[in-house]
């Protein structure tokens, strides 16, 4: 098995349904500046809080959604889940995580492993892969409009901030390649 089918596998043992939605149900009890008080917080940026649920074989990243991000309406929500989803889909794409969009107590979030900095190793190899996954992005009609933050667990680096995922725009301004969205749990 390779790491990254071992990471996989651990990932969708260690996600636990119900114990996502138990934290964004205690989550949902709190401001967004309540919520930094927290045990389980790891930190924040303009859209995502994240915060780490000890699970079993590896720690969750669970990032929920601020005002800020989940304002911008039902129509472009609906277009970052389905990019994704279509992330999600990309074979021989380095840095992409196994990951779910999970929707709770009125909060949306992306849970995937949490991540550790990165060792020398990784420190290596991670900018060859950053420009195969944007090549992978960009063939599959996606930009990360974002500077990349990697992470790794299990010697594994992964893209851990998927905020600004979004379809790349044609030449007359409108998105291409927007898919019809299923199930993210």
């Amino acid at each position: 098995m390779s790491r990254e089918s071992n990471l996989k596998t651990m990932f969708y043992t260690a996600f636990d349904a119900s114990l996502i939605a138990s934290f964004l149900a205690k989550v949902s009890t709190k401001r967004e500046p309540e919520r930094r008080t927290m045990n389980e917080f790891l930190g924040e940026g303009t859209h995502f809080q994240s915060f780490q649920i000890a699970a079993t074989p590896i720690p969750l990243a669970v990032n929920i959604a601020k005002n800020a991000f989940t304002q911008k309406g039902e129509a472009a929500i609906e277009r970052w889940k389905a990019a994704i989803e279509l992330a999600r889909s990309l074979e021989n794409a380095d840095l992409i995580p196994p990951m779910s969009v999970v929707f709770g107590s009125g909060l949306t979030a992306i849970v995937m492993p949490k991540g550790n900095n990165l060792s020398r190793a990784a420190e290596k190899s991670v900018p060859a892969s950053l420009q195969d996954v944007s090549k992978a992005l960009g063939q599959a009609g996606l930009i990360l409009d974002d500077y990349p933050q990697v992470r790794e667990v299990l010697g594994i680096p992964f893209i851990i901030d998927w905020s600004d995922l979004s379809f790349l725009r044609d030449s007359s301004g409108k998105l291409a390649g927007i898919h019809s969205t299923t199930s993210f749990t």
